[in-house]
């Protein structure tokens, strides 16, 4: 009989084998990365370009596009358009990041072909009617106001602000620029990117040749252009800056502290990830033991790396009460200098190490994220073997490595400082 007194043997993780993916070029140039993995007859179809808001002249264009191409294309209305997906049990959506857009679509792999001209049809012939349209700006004002009364929104929002003045990542979205928005931006963004640019498709799930080859017959119909090159970043000098914003009647405060830091491309970007890691980015990380635990300031604190395209970040964020936020800072920047001198004991570094490991193979049990990791790949230029390295770099990382890279890259003097909340 188990004794269920004693608890498993435990085994380190051991390097796992990414999954191979196919890839086929289509005859005007696309590219559709396919994963056939799994039990249920289900897939996830993306097709992504690069039509992310830093791409746009004003900020909101790229959100509001992606908003209105669901609203309607010349021969349905939305009420139609989401019809005909419901009645397949679909899910659908457009998406927009700092860099990319994507319509995603989820459903029964044996429905993906009776879905695909409808695909087509929103990408292709969005509307942007003039009625909807003017629902979705008050919509979209009246969102942007309620969301600038929350700290955390605020905070984060300042922080990026700051850390990229003069770059359209550093761009903020207000009621004013919401307002100045007109139909004819829209369209034009969606002509000159959404079609304009070389799109990339990704196709994940219990996928037969039959739906591979529905797929390619359907976005080979697309006429394509090579993409627009990413402009390099335009940003003023990195200087630290501290900004604090008053909110009447707030009893906490959210902190972001943060850093113009690194994209996946940089050679330490898989080591960096074990330091922060350790740092913040899990529960039993040093932010969380001296700040939440032993301090009893807040209930959650984390640190972040947020790679991009063009550009990445490294921010720590958390909220605490008014009374202690002067503290709660110090201790941060504290923690920062301990990993600057002194070596990461070898029981905590295994400790993340495998957290990290683990998290990873838990990322590897299905279709859907596997194809989210290949898709990073694709979209930011990686080497096919950017998750074999990452593997490989965090189970030989070092004390040593870790101490390296907090001189390097921890630098607690030279951080941005956002605080919004009560005095």
């Amino acid at each position: 009989m188990l004794n269920r007194t004693l608890a498993p043997a435990a085994y380190p993780i051991e390097l796992i084998k990414f999954p191979a993916i196919t890839t086929t070029r289509l005859s005007n140039g696309i590219e559709m990365q396919s994963l056939s993995l799994g039990e249920q007859a289900v897939f996830k179809l993306e097709f992504t370009v690069a039509a992310g808001a830093s791409a746009t002249e004003k900020a909101g264009i790229a959100s509001l596009t992606s908003s209105l191409m669901k609203r309607g294309t010349k021969q349905r209305d939305a009420t139609a358009i989401h019809q005909l997906f419901d009645f397949y049990g679909a899910f659908w959506d457009v998406q927009t990041s700092l860099d990319h857009a994507t319509f995603v679509l989820y459903g029964l792999s044996k429905h993906l072909k009776s879905l695909l001209p409808y695909v087509l049809e929103i990408i292709q012939e969005a509307s942007f009617p003039t009625d909807e349209f003017e629902k979705e700006i008050a919509i979209e004002v009246q969102k942007n106001k309620l969301n600038w009364q929350k700290t955390a929104f605020s905070a984060s929002q300042l922080l990026r602000q700051q850390l990229f003045e003069g770059d359209p990542y550093g761009r903020i979205s207000t009621q004013s620029s919401i307002e100045s928005i007109q139909q004819k931006d829209l369209t034009n963004f969606h002509q000159a990117y959404w079609l304009g640019n070389m799109p990339q498709i990704f196709l994940s799930g219990k996928i037969s040749q039959d739906e591979l080859d529905a797929v390619r017959n359907t976005f080979e119909q697309l006429k394509t252009n090579p993409n627009k090159p990413a402009h390099a970043l335009t940003t003023s000098q990195d200087i630290p800056k501290a900004t604090q914003e008053f909110r009447d009647q707030a009893l906490q405060s959210t902190i972001r502290l943060g850093k113009r830091s690194m994209t996946r491309n940089n050679p330490d970007y898989f080591k960096f990830s074990v330091l922060n890691t350790l740092f913040g980015g899990f529960f039993g990380s040093r932010l969380q033991k001296n700040i939440r635990e032993e301090k009893g300031f807040t209930y959650g604190i984390s640190s972040s790396i947020v790679p991009m395209l063009r550009a990445g970040y490294w921010v720590v964020g958390t909220d605490v009460a008014n009374e202690n936020v002067a503290e709660t800072c110090d201790e941060i920047r504290k923690e920062m200098r301990r990993l600057q001198v002194e070596k990461v004991g070898q029981e905590e570094l295994e400790l993340v190490k495998n957290y990290l490991m683990g998290s990873f193979t838990g990322e590897l049990t299905q279709a859907f994220d596997i194809a989210e990791k290949i898709k990073v790949i694709q979209m930011e230029n990686l080497p096919l073997d950017f998750y074999d390295q990452f593997q490989a770099q965090i189970l030989t990382c070092t004390s040593e490595d870790l101490l390296e890279l907090a001189n390097k890259y921890l630098d607690p003097t030279n951080l941005h400082e956002v605080i919004v909340g009560g005095r």
